[in-house]
This record gives C-alpha cells, sequence and structure tokens, in this order.
C-alpha cells in the first residue's frame, strides 16, 4: 500500500463524490462511479510523478459514463446541460484553474472558457445572479465538509478496498417479481374451472330413436320412368301417328299439285325381250 496515495484518495475522496453527485444527481450511482475511477487511478498513479495525479485522477472521474447523463439535485444547477454543468463543477467544486480543466476535459483552456461562459449565460438565463452563485459555491464548499457519518464510513471503506486491490463488487442482479407467475397460475386456474364448467352446465343429450338402415345385400329394384314426364309422350301416347308424321311434308308436296308426273320406270337389263306388236307383225315380209 503506497502512503502518498492512500494520503491522495482520503484528500480528494469527498470532493468527488460531491462533484459527480451534483453531475448525475444519484448517490449510488455517484459512489459506484467513483470507486471506478479510484482503481483506474491505482494503476495510473504507479507510472505518472505526483504532480501529473490530480489532472489524471479527475480526467478518470470525468470518463464515467455517470457524468455524461442525468440531472442534478440542486434547483440552481438543474437549469444547466451536463457540458457547461460540469465546467462549472471543475471551478467552484474541484478547485481547479483553467489549465487543468480544460486539460481534464481534453479541449483547450479556450474551448474551456467559452464552455464556462455558457454556463454563466444559462444560469442568467434562469434568474440566478452572481452573488447566488457565489452562495451556492459556499454552501458546496460545506457540503463537501459536511458529509453524513455513513457517506464518509462508506467512503473511507472504499478507499480501503482500493488500496488493498480488491475487485469491485458485482450488482446484485434485481429479483424477479413473483407477481407474473402467480398471474399465469391464477389465469391457468381460471382455464381450468372453465373447461370443467363445459361439461357440468351443458345440456342432457335428447335420446334418437334406433334407425333403420337398409340391408346391404339387397339390391335396388329398378323403377320404371313415369310416361306423362318422358320427353315423347306425343308420340308414345300415339305409335300409329308417328309413321304419318315422318311422311308429313312430303305428302304436303303432293298434294299442292306441283309436283311433276313420276316417270315410268326403265326395263331392267335382264329382262326377256317384250312381244312385237300387232303392227310390227303385220309389217314383216
Amino acid at each position: 500500500m503506497s502512503p502518498a496515495l492512500s494520503a491522495f484518495l482520503r484528500g480528494i475522496e469527498r470532493r468527488a463524490f460531491v462533484f459527480v453527485e451534483l453531475q448525475c444527481g444519484d448517490d449510488e450511482a455517484a459512489e459506484a462511479a467513483l470507486g471506478r475511477a479510484m482503481r483506474a487511478f491505482r494503476g495510473l498513479s504507479a507510472v505518472s510523478p505526483l504532480s501529473a495525479w490530480p489532472a489524471g485522477f479527475w480526467s478518470l472521474l470525468m470518463a464515467q459514463t455517470e457524468l455524461s447523463g442525468g440531472e442534478s439535485q440542486v434547483p440552481e444547477l438543474s437549469a444547466l446541460s451536463s457540458g457547461p454543468r460540469a465546467a462549472l463543477l471543475l471551478r467552484i467544486v474541484a478547485g481547479l484553474d483553467f489549465p487543468h480543466a480544460a486539460q481534464v476535459l481534453g479541449v483547450s483552456e479556450t474551448t474551456y472558457r467559452f464552455a464556462l461562459q455558457r454556463a454563466l449565460q444559462q444560469l442568467g438565463d434562469g434568474d440566478i445572479s452572481y452573488a447566488a452563485l457565489s452562495a451556492l459555491r459556499e454552501r458546496l464548499h460545506r457540503q463537501v465538509k459536511t458529509l453524513p457519518e455513513d457517506r464518509t464510513a462508506s467512503l473511507a471503506a472504499l478507499r480501503q478496498r482500493v488500496l488493498q486491490g480488491e475487485a469491485e463488487a458485482e450488482p446484485r442482479p434485481p429479483q424477479a417479481s413473483p407477481w407474473p407467475g402467480r398471474l399465469l397460475w391464477t389465469v391457468l386456474v381460471l382455464l381450468a374451472l372453465a373447461f370443467a364448467a363445459t361439461f357440468l352446465l351443458s345440456p342432457e343429450p335428447r335420446e334418437v330413436g334406433p334407425q333403420v338402415l337398409p340391408p346391404e345385400n339387397v339390391s335396388a329394384v329398378p323403377v320404371e320412368p313415369d310416361p306423362v314426364t318422358h320427353p315423347d309422350f306425343a308420340l308414345l301416347a300415339a305409335p300409329d301417328d308417328e309413321a304419318l308424321a315422318t311422311e308429313l311434308a312430303l305428302l304436303s308436296w303432293v298434294a299442292s299439285g306441283q309436283a311433276d308426273p313420276l316417270p315410268e320406270p326403265a326395263p331392267a337389263a335382264d329382262a326377256p325381250d317384250a312381244q312385237p306388236s300387232t303392227t310390227e307383225a303385220d309389217d314383216a315380209p
């Protein structure tokens, strides 16, 4: 354990805690961020000169994620955005001058002065006068010196763990709420009751008489079609008229008198020679 490192951390841990708490607005998150910065600085202090320790420590602290978000619980600082608020707190809480504050933020001194001016302008827009800002500075200095005893003891224990090289304690996982499981079981019980109720509340089944089915081996008897519905009922009712109906067109044509007399049939080629007429017999020699 390095006595110089122990003395340095003891002298800076309160200001560092108040700085982070004012920046993010959460006590527990502020102590967790401070612990990570201390562990990182323990390795840096072994390879850097003592004069570079303040700027190195505050740079590691500014690199923690808790400082880039959150809102301050102090009314005078709540109107400031994260960047201008950090620039202001490096002056009135950390006590750094312009060059070291610019080095911590990783910007030029001109850029840091512009960020500080921006913070003062936002305070002016929020009706925070220079007198109120001076009163805020005095109040924050008293807060550093008069931290509650339980917080002071917690920071001292944190410092001892860092100096002894103990690993950072893993955060306890949040316990799962039992209500989702209970709700699931309740839904299952209700579904089971509803399913059982369908049997208890269903109506009584009606008695149905025996159904008579035809024998399987009995063939169906062919049914003669009804002659009245037959499409040729007229022909079936008067079968003698069918021949007359088929010759109706020809008979009508003959009866009109327009038909030519039918020619006599020609004698057949194989018929016997006809007998000569009487005239021809008389003329014969």
